[in-house]
This record gives structure tokens, C-alpha cells and sequence, in this order.
């Protein structure tokens, strides 16, 4: 049986989605978890491998079981053996042919900045506190140049082959909720970076460093050594994968 499940999880102390020799994973968690419910080890595939320190409210992974537990029951067995910092929210049977990465048409992230004097206690781990106010009217016009498909050499980590830095991003957002700006960001696929580059341009334009129309400058020139400073990581959420 195919079995899909959602995942969320505070990325706060994990060094990232992907399992490592060296490090606390999700994923190492999850198989961890899988292997104490039904005794036997898994493969499991997911929509997107979250950067260390990263979140995700919507996380989705695919992965076989013998059917020995429903749906729902599985659900339950895993949030018993699932730290408290990693959660099943749902699981579901799917085709065979479905599978997390491959099957997903949209991911959509949301990177969060208070831009408060005061920096948060609570909201510490889950956004980047940069001294404000942000100019939102002007990030969100240079967000623009950002939809549509393009080459993301400028945003994107040097890791990533250079002859597979293209995506489509269907829409870039920024909006301003009380203390917090929150860009939003809905694409076929992020590659590793791509989010937090984004994030930290933008950032550049809100402070007044920048004027707009620099973030279609700098994703024109494909060149990474213009970019600034890349957001941290515990302000981007994965909040949804879209199939």
C-alpha cells in the first residue's frame, strides 16, 4: 500500500529534512518512528528537503507499508513515537503511481520578518527579526519581477548544477500582518537557497537599501556575487506542497 502522509515540524534542531551521518534529521526521525511501529525499515520520499533550522507546516512524504495499519491508525502510532517537535497530521492511501516529489505540481513557502523594534521571545525561532520598518509597498513591487519562469543562478545555492536552475514560479507575495511581513512564494520547485536568497533581497529593497527594480536587475544577471545576504533559515516555513 502507498500510503501519503503530512508532516509538520519545527526545524529549529534539525540539521534538515535529509538524512546524514552526522546530524538530527526528519527524516532519520520519521524511519526511526516508521521502523518501531511496523518492525520493518521504509524508504521514504518527500516533497522537498528543508534547509537546517527550516519549518514545515505541510511537509509531504510517500513511502510503501504492508497495510497492517489503517490510515488513521497510523497516524496515531506515529505521533506516539514522533519527537514532540515533529507531527503526522494526516495520512491517506494513494495510487502506486503517486509519489511525493515527483507527483507535486506547486510548492508554497512563506518566509516571515518582524520588523519591530524589539526583537520576540516567543516567535524567536520562526522569523527574522530585522530593524525596521520594512517598506512593504516596495517589496512587493520588486516581488513581481520574481513570477513567471526564469533562471535563479542569482538567488539559488552555487551547489546546484548550472544547467538545472530553471522554474517556474507561479506567485511572488508580500503583505504585512501586524508586527510581521511575510513573503509568500508559490513554485514548481525550490532549489536549494532559492527561498532564503529571495528572502534576503527583498529584505534589502524593505530597509530602503534598494530601490525595486534591483531584484529583476540581480535575477537577470544570473550572478551570485551580487546578491546580499541570505535570510536565516527559522524564518522559512514549507507550508504546502499542491498536487
Amino acid at each position: 500500500m502507498n500510503i501519503k502522509v503530512v508532516l509538520e515540524y519545527d526545524g529549529t534542531n534539525f540539521a534538515g529534512w535529509q538524512q546524514q551521518a552526522n546530524g538530527r534529521t526528519v527524516e532519520a526521525e520519521l524511519k526511526r518512528a516508521l521502523r518501531e511501529v511496523t518492525g520493518m525499515d521504509h524508504k521514504v520520499y518527500a516533497a522537498g528537503r528543508t534547509d537546517a533550522g527550516a519549518h514545515a507546516e505541510g511537509q509531504v512524504v510517500t513511502f510503501q507499508t504492508d497495510g497492517g495499519l489503517s490510515p488513521r491508525r497510523l497516524v496515531a502510532a506515529l505521533n506516539s513515537k514522533l519527537p514532540e517537535d515533529v507531527a503526522a497530521v494526516s495520512a491517506e492511501a494513494v495510487p502506486d503511481d503517486f509519489h511525493a516529489r515527483y507527483s507535486a505540481r506547486w510548492r508554497r513557502y512563506r518566509y516571515r520578518y518582524l520588523d519591530r523594534p524589539s526583537r520576540s521571545a516567543i516567535e524567536r525561532t520562526r522569523c527574522w527579526h530585522v530593524r525596521g520598518p520594512l517598506q512593504v509597498d516596495a517589496m512587493s513591487a520588486a516581488a513581481k519581477a520574481l513570477i513567471g519562469e526564469h533562471d535563479w543562478t542569482s538567488f539559488c545555492s552555487a551547489s546546484e548544477p548550472p544547467d538545472a536552475r530553471v522554474r517556474e514560479m507561479r506567485s511572488a507575495q508580500v503583505v504585512r500582518r501586524g508586527d510581521f511581513v511575510e513573503l509568500e512564494l508559490v513554485a514548481e520547485g525550490f532549489l536549494r537557497g532559492l527561498a532564503r536568497g529571495i528572502a534576503g533581497a527583498l529584505a534589502e529593497v524593505g530597509r530602503g537599501r534598494r530601490p525595486p527594480e534591483w531584484v529583476g536587475e540581480l535575477l537577470r544577471s544570473r550572478d551570485r556575487r551580487q546578491a546580499p545576504r541570505t535570510a536565516p533559515a527559522g524564518g522559512l516555513t514549507l507550508m504546502e506542497v499542491i498536487y
